[in-house]
């Protein structure tokens, strides 16, 4: 768990992780989560409707609800759930581990793979709902020749990334893929400027389809926000960055040509290796606090 190397309380970080391995912890995790931890006071089940009520329910999306102290009480419940939760951890950190040994050219995969399981642990310890048969995406590559900016990402209804997006939402994240009626988010358009430009929402429920070359100028623009915003919503820096890793892992499974090619790149190739970084420094970490290491409270 090299995410947590050299942070205040690393060795605590890595224990709490691990130790979800055990679907026992992982249940006594998600009833400390709910009760003790994230809702301490007022009715946690008044306070949760409440936000999620003002989400808008979309015909052709699964039923998605949060989990309740009726959930928590169902002994059923509770431990598929909590399988659930231990197996996506397990998952993850066995890829993450993985990646440290992995070729250059399987990296993206792993990690792609990593985060899957991530934001499913992230999404499942809020909300409950079925299974997830998709990761969200559709890649679309140009009609003629090659160009990287001129591939498509197609954002579907259901999926994984789905999920994540209405959990940040229900931890009070809205983001630019979220249902709510905020609309996007303004951003620097420069360093250091004043100026901001307005980012209209890519709402998941209207299936967007996105260049990829906006979609890298975005997360640039993101990253540099976040950088100088420490601390606040990054929503949409993790959100964005993962549809950027699955559209590249696609690439390299189903376009191999194209994927040397982009390799071959300075510049793409750069980029890559930055959105490898933040993945274990950055996203990890943050998706790591807002659950597990809020049972240090």
């Amino acid at each position: 768990m090299n995410a947590f190397s050299g942070r205040v309380n690393a060795t605590f970080c890595v224990k709490s992780v691990l130790s979800l391995k055990s679907p026992q912890n992982a249940q006594k995790y998600l009833s400390r989560l709910h009760n003790d931890i994230a809702f301490p006071v007022m009715s946690a089940d008044e306070i949760k409707m409440k936000r999620w009520n003002s989400y808008p329910s979309v015909k052709g999306v699964q039923t998605v609800k949060p989990i309740r102290s009726r959930h928590l009480s169902d002994s059923t419940f509770m431990k598929r759930i909590a399988n659930k939760l231990s197996f996506d951890i397990s998952r993850f950190t066995e890829f993450l581990a993985g990646y440290g040994n992995a070729e250059e050219d399987i990296k993206p995969i792993l990690l792609h793979y990593a985060m899957i399981y991530l934001l499913d642990f992230y999404s499942r310890s809020w909300l409950k709902f079925g299974q997830n048969w998709r990761h969200g995406f559709k890649i679309i590559p140009p009609s003629k020749g090659f160009s990287i900016d001129e591939y498509t990402l197609k954002i579907l209804k259901n999926g994984i990334f789905q999920r994540a997006v209405d959990a940040f939402y229900f931890m009070y994240q809205s983001s630019l893929y979220s249902l709510d009626d905020e609309v996007g988010i303004d951003y620097p358009s420069l360093f250091f400027s004043s100026e901001t430009e307005k980012k209209e929402k890519w709402k998941y429920s209207e299936t967007p389809n996105i260049k990829l070359g906006n979609l890298f100028d975005l997360y640039d623009r993101l990253e540099t926000r976040s950088s100088l915003q420490t601390g606040k919503n990054k929503s949409n820096l993790i959100l964005t960055g993962y549809a950027l890793l699955f559209s590249l892992s696609s690439i390299s499974r189903y376009r191999a040509e194209d994927w040397w090619k982009i390799r071959e790149d300075k510049n793409w190739n750069t980029k890559l290796e930055l959105l490898q970084y933040d993945f274990v420094y950055d996203w990890v970490p943050e998706l790591l606090v807002q659950t597990v290491l809020r049972q240090r409270r």
